[in-house]
């Protein structure tokens, strides 16, 4: 995944957002970030859905299934076509993490952390990135830049390690939506 690269997409469309919604008196606008981020790791969770004991069904939300007969193999197969609404919401979460870091003053640099195992079960390390992500609103500037470069250390490895998605399915996902997320600015979304 090139980092450079979809940084700077994200400043494009932050700064057509910006065009298009102008900032308000006294708005604060990373608050709203925070919280955007915070709704989308939510709407993450809901697709993977690995939480819901609930259900009998847990698995992650990766597109429409079709089901098809494989002569090959002598039965039915299912392949998932379509959107995949799990790596959508992934991408989301990615696009308010870019903008956050923008909105903070960071460079792409501070989006490169430690490649390192995560432990603990999957619904855990959700909770962890959740509380992380309140800390980036903390005043003292320090607390703030180790609390997001932690949610991006959290956001990065969970990508591979616990959602099964690889950085050129991030890196294409991301692009789309990108794109996506432009023209709804153009149409008045």
């Amino acid at each position: 995944m090139n980092l450079s690269k979809l940084f700077e997409l994200q400043r494009k469309l932050d700064e057509h957002i910006e065009r298009e919604h102008p900032r308000q008196e006294d708005e604060d606008r990373l608050a709203k970030k925070i919280l955007a981020l915070q709704v989308e790791l939510g709407e993450l969770a809901n697709e993977w859905r690995g939480f819901k004991f609930w259900s009998s069904d847990q698995a992650p939300r990766i597109g429409i299934p079709s089901v098809h007969y494989d002569e090959n193999l002598g039965h039915d197969v299912v392949e998932y076509v379509g959107p995949n609404p799990f790596l959508e919401e992934y991408v989301d979460c990615l696009h308010f993490i870019l903008s956050i870091a923008i909105e903070l003053g960071y460079t792409v640099d501070d989006l490169y952390v430690w490649d390192d195992e995560l432990v603990g079960k999957t619904e855990d390390i959700f909770l962890e990135l959740m509380y992380w992500v309140v800390l980036i609103k903390s005043k003292d500037e320090r607390k703030r830049k180790d609390a997001f470069r932690t949610v991006c250390y959290i956001f990065f490895n969970m990508a591979e390690q616990r959602l099964g998605f690889t950085w050129e399915q991030i890196e294409e996902a991301y692009i789309w939506k990108n794109a996506v997320n432009h023209q709804r600015q153009e149409s008045g979304y």
